[in-house]
């Protein structure tokens, strides 16, 4: 007997004949939050935008929205440190070449 090894995935996530869904969902949600605040310019709508997502990724996944709000507040830290460290970057290597 052959045992078959690996599964297609289908368009909409699917494995094989299963309706389990191949996605992770904080890492798309992540990815959601990221476009928003990079593409959209007005604050306002921006803020919109952001709320509804969380709402929807709430809805949509059951995510509690405390843990969506504590992974966007990581994430925001994150960003920061990392803009941060090649601000730093930035300057020593402009000192370095003068």
């Amino acid at each position: 007997m052959i045992t078959q090894v690996g599964y297609e995935i289908d368009s909409e996530g699917n494995v094989g004949n299963k309706t389990t869904r191949v996605e992770d969902l904080q890492l798309r949600f992540i990815l959601l939050m990221t476009l928003i605040s990079s593409t959209i310019e007005d604050s306002e709508h921006s803020e919109r935008l952001s709320k509804q997502a969380v709402k929807v990724c709430h809805k949509e996944s059951g995510i509690p929205m405390s843990e969506l709000i504590s992974l966007i507040k990581r994430m925001t830290k994150e960003v920061k440190e990392i803009t941060d460290y090649f601000e730093k970057n930035s300057e020593e290597m402009q000192g370095f070449f003068r």
